[in-house]
């Protein structure tokens, strides 16, 4: 069965139940979820379903959004009296679109889209020394220390600020233990001459076949029994063959698809069981001209995590290290907001096997102090949030639990903000703070936002 079968079959469906839906797949022309430096929650791949109510083409000349919420122009729900509302006010809307389900039952969402553009993806797997240099020798762990010049560290410097400056989506992966990482930056162009589909639909089943397999794989006793760097390096080796260029093919790989598949091209092997904390930090301003990013954060941050993979032999983190630059965004509650340069968006991975060997949360404590600590090395107040759907419950942030960090540090006038909206939302539709609290809510937004809300 083809994707595109697939997606009509899952509208039919859904439609059947009441519930509108909007099928990217079957747009003619093709419309693309964003376009601009930076942006990268996006569409996530063409064929993914979204609740909408109507599309509204951008014009050309239009600045896009950042995140996915940015892009909302009307939300429809059933709120808390179960009467069908609607809100297309641009402020409230700040509110409503990144609302965690507060707000109530959201039936229709309106997104605002671009033309469909093109991706021109050249995947490359650089020395992990070159791909994001280090800020001096020292910081790279011994078993990683290779012998470059300094003009050769220079130049890869230069091109790294490059990428994440100036390109539309950079990424850089790196697999416990291995010495090369994977770097997939690019820019969108607007000619669709031998754009193609990617990747085709069999090589989309033999992903999900793939995290099929990986899922079995880690689940079995033999695997649980394995030391954990060996399970790390096994799963390690595994997806560096996977991910373009493979090692079987040519080292030079140009794939020009839609930019919604370059987002997401890897889609299948992203269902398998894994443990995940990520974090977004701010991009600061250089101390010698604050108008512009100082990029040393990300390669602190980059080899800080590095180098605690290797300070335990054991490896909690047996999945990958992930990096991608996001921008700034307008929804009140985004942990992307106010960082005007931009923000290093990181991430450890592993598998659930670490977690019940005791060794993950320790190792996300040791992450979290580490990507904390950097205000006082660039003189300046980040504010480092963690992102909300990943791990953090049960750290320490700032010397303080991760929940009263979160409302008295990180998000502590947007919550006042973020309240007050909801507030103006109710009282011009007919529902109050303490509905919204009795229906909608759960324990942890009844402490972070509600709280002062009785019922």
């Amino acid at each position: 069965m083809s994707l595109r079968a697939l997606s009509l079959m899952m509208l039919l469906s859904l439609r059947s139940r009441g519930i509108s839906v909007f099928v990217l797949a079957l747009l003619s022309p093709r419309m693309s979820l964003g376009d601009g430096r930076l942006r990268i929650m996006l569409g996530r791949c063409r064929w993914m379903l979204s609740l909408l109510s109507e599309v509204e083409p951008m014009p050309p000349s239009a600045t896009a959004p950042d995140t996915i919420s940015d892009q909302v122009r009307k939300v429809e729900y059933v709120d808390a009296n179960g009467v069908h509302q609607a809100i297309s006010d641009p402020e409230l809307l700040r509110a409503a679109a990144g609302c965690f389900g507060l707000l109530g039952i959201v039936t229709h969402l309106t997104l605002e889209l671009q033309p469909m553009s093109y991706a021109v993806m050249r995947p490359e797997k650089p020395d992990i020394n070159l791909a994001i240099p280090p800020l001096k020798p020292e910081d790279v762990p011994f078993a990683l220390q290779k012998t470059f010049t300094p003009q050769q560290l220079a130049d890869a410097t230069k091109r790294f600020e490059e990428r994440v400056e100036k390109d539309y989506y950079s990424e850089f992966f790196w697999f416990p233990f291995q010495q090369k990482a994977w770097v997939q930056c690019w820019n969108p162009v607007v000619e669709q001459e031998d754009a193609e589909e990617y990747p085709p639909t069999f090589e989309v089943w033999l992903q999900w076949i793939q995290g099929w397999l990986g899922g079995v794989i880690i689940g079995t006793e033999f695997f649980k029994i394995i030391p954990g760097r060996w399970q790390a390096e096994f799963l390690a080796a595994l997806s560096m063959a996977l991910l373009p260029p493979q090692f079987f093919g040519k080292h030079d790989t140009e794939i020009k698809t839609f930019l919604p598949d370059a987002l997401h091209f890897r889609r299948g092997t992203q269902n398998m069981r894994c443990r995940d904390m990520e974090f977004q930090i701010p991009i600061p301003s250089r101390k010698d001209d604050p108008s512009k990013p100082d990029w040393t954060i990300v390669q602190r941050a980059w080899w800080d995590a590095i180098n605690l993979v290797y300070s335990d032999p054991e490896s909690p983190m047996r999945l990958t290290l992930e990096l991608r630059i996001m921008a700034d965004s307008d929804m009140l509650m985004a942990p992307q907001r106010g960082n005007k340069h931009g923000t290093a968006s990181i991430e450890v991975l592993s598998i659930p096997d670490a977690v019940s060997d005791g060794e993950w949360q320790p190792f996300l404590q040791q992450i979290a102090d580490k990507w904390m600590s950097y205000e006082g090395i660039y003189g300046q107040k980040l504010n480092v949030r963690p992102h909300w759907a990943k791990e953090w419950f049960g750290l320490k942030l700032g010397d303080m639990p991760a929940r009263k960090y979160l409302k008295t540090v990180a998000y502590q006038k947007e919550i006042l903000e973020f309240r007050d909206t909801l507030k103006k939302i109710g009282e011009a539709q007919g529902w109050g703070l303490k509905d919204i609290k009795k229906l909608f809510s759960n324990e942890l937004w009844d402490e972070l936002v509600l709280d002062t809300v009785q019922i």
